[in-house]
C-alpha cells in the first residue's frame, strides 16, 4: 500500500513540498511509492508578491496566476490534487469543508495567513481572479481620491503602486502609529520611507490616526477575508460612485478630523489559520504553530505533522522565500524518514535574520536586513521588474519537470 502524503495549503510553501516530494519520492525509481496528495482552495499558484501591482495593471496581474492544470508533473498518477477548503486538521486526517476525511500518513500544513481582500483573493479560478482584477483596477481607475489604510507592508506597497500608475489622483495613507511598518525594523528604513512616499511620490500620509468610523459605514470596518470565497468582487472594498465620496473620521491623542475619498482600500494585516489544528493547545501560540527546526510539530507524539511558512511561529518577517526553504526542509525530512533515516539525520533549518524589501511604484525602493538597512546600489540587484515572478516561477518547476535527486544531497540554491 502506497505511503500517504497529504500537503494542506499550496502557494509558495505547500507548492514547494510539493515540489521536492516529487523530486525525492515520485522522479526518483528507488524510493517507495508513495501517494501525494496537494489539498488547495484555489485551482492554480499566485504570486502574491506582486499583487498590489496587479491590481493597478492588470496586464501584468494576469500573469501571477499559473493554473495547476499547466504545470505538467503534477498531472503524474501518484500526485493529486485536490481543489477544496481544509475545514480541520486532526492527528491522523485532514477534514474538508465537503465532510471528506483524507488520511495520512504523513501531514505538512502550509496553510499561511488571510488578509482582508482585495489584498486576500477569494478568487478560487484563474478566471475569477482576473474578473477581480479588472473590477479593482476599474474602480481604482474612477476614483478621484483614495485612501489606503494601514501602513504595513502591504499598504505601503499599494498606496505607492496607485500613485505611480495614477499620478494625477489624491492618494491617502492612513496609519496608525507615528511611523510605517509594523515589526522588527529600524527607524532609519522608515524614514526612508517616509521620504519617498511624502517627498518623491507625493502621498498624503496620514501617521499617528486611527480609522474610528465610517460614512457611509461598512459591515465590519474591515471587510470580508479571503478565507471566505462567497465574497463577490463588488464587495472587497468601500467605493463612492464619481458624485460622492466615503467620509473617514480619524482619531489622534487629542483630536479627530475626517477625510474624504472616492474609494477605500483596507490593508490591515492577516488572520491566523492555525485553529484548524485540532491538536493538544500546547503546540499553538499566538504566533503560530510551535514546529522544531526539522520543521515537525513540536510534539513528539506527532512527529509525522509538518508545518512550514506563514503558519509557523518561527519568524516574525514572513517571507515566499524563507516559507520555500521551510518546505524543502519539510519534504526533504519527510523523504528521510520514508527511506529509513535516523531523527539525528534530519535536516535543520536555520533561524533566518529579519529581512524586507520594499517596492514602492517601479522607481522608489528600500531593504533592510538584519537590522542594517541596505544602499541602493546594494539592493538593486534584488529588484526585479516582474517583482519576482519568474524567479518564483523558475524556483517551483512551474514549467519544467523537476529532476530527481536523493534527499540526501546537498540543497539547492533558493
Amino acid at each position: 500500500m502506497a505511503i500517504r502524503i497529504v500537503v494542506a495549503g499550496g502557494n509558495y510553501a505547500g507548492l514547494n513540498a510539493v515540489r521536492h516530494l516529487y523530486s525525492t519520492l515520485v522522479a526518483s525509481t528507488k524510493a517507495p511509492k508513495v501517494q501525494i496528495t496537494l489539498v488547495d482552495r484555489r485551482d492554480g499558484f499566485l504570486h502574491y508578491i506582486g499583487i498590489t501591482r496587479g491590481i493597478t495593471e492588470p496586464h501584468y496581474g494576469q500573469k501571477l496566476w499559473v493554473p495547476y492544470a499547466d504545470v505538467l508533473w503534477l498531472q503524474h498518477p501518484q500526485i493529486t490534487i485536490k481543489q477544496a477548503t481544509v475545514q480541520a486538521i486532526h492527528p491522523q486526517h485532514v477534514e474538508l469543508s465537503s465532510g471528506e476525511h483524507l488520511r495520512f500518513n504523513y501531514l505538512i500544513t502550509a496553510l499561511g495567513q488571510s488578509r482582508f481582500a482585495p489584498i486576500g483573493v477569494n478568487s478560487p479560478t484563474k478566471q475569477d481572479f482576473e474578473q477581480q482584477l479588472h473590477t479593482a483596477f476599474a474602480q481604482i481607475k474612477q476614483a478621484r481620491s483614495i485612501a489606503v489604510v494601514g501602513a504595513g507592508a502591504v499598504g505601503i506597497e499599494m498606496a505607492a503602486d496607485i500613485k505611480s500608475d495614477f499620478p494625477d489622483k489624491s492618494v491617502t495613507l492612513v496609519h496608525s502609529r507615528k511611523l510605517p511598518l509594523p515589526g522588527p525594523f529600524g527607524d532609519e528604513l522608515r524614514h526612508k520611507v517616509v521620504d519617498i512616499l511624502k517627498n518623491q511620490l507625493q502621498i498624503q500620509l496620514m501617521l499617528g490616526q486611527r480609522v474610528v468610523a465610517q460614512d457611509p459605514p461598512s459591515d465590519d470596518m474591515g471587510y470580508k477575508p479571503d478565507v471566505q470565497p462567497s465574497t463577490p468582487p463588488e464587495q472587497v472594498w468601500s467605493m463612492a460612485s464619481a458624485a460622492d465620496s466615503i467620509s473617514l473620521t480619524l482619531s489622534s491623542a487629542d483630536q479627530q478630523h475626517k477625510v474624504q475619498s472616492n474609494c477605500v482600500l483596507r490593508c490591515l494585516g492577516t488572520f491566523d489559520q492555525h485553529h484548524l489544528l485540532k491538536l493538544p493547545k500546547q503546540v499553538i501560540s499566538k504566533a503560530g504553530i510551535r514546529v522544531l527546526d526539522t520543521m515537525q510539530i513540536d510534539d513528539p507524539a506527532y512527529s509525522h505533522i509538518y508545518a512550514c511558512g506563514d503558519i509557523c511561529a518561527r519568524s516574525s518577517v514572513k517571507l515566499a522565500g524563507v516559507a520555500m526553504y521551510d518546505a524543502y526542509v519539510a519534504a526533504t525530512n519527510i523523504a528521510r524518514s520514508i527511506v529509513g533515516a535516523k531523527d539525528s539525520e534530519l535536516m535543520r533549518s536555520p533561524e533566518f535574520p529579519s529581512k524586507i524589501l520594499l517596492l514602492m511604484g517601479k522607481n522608489h525602493f528600500a531593504m533592510e536586513v538584519d537590522r542594517r538597512m541596505w544602499s541602493d546600489d546594494e539592493t538593486r540587484p534584488f529588484v526585479f521588474e516582474d517583482m519576482g515572478l519568474q524567479r518564483c516561477i523558475e524556483a517551483l518547476s512551474l514549467h519544467q519537470e523537476p529532476s530527481a535527486y536523493s534527499p540526501f544531497d546537498p540543497p539547492p540554491a533558493f
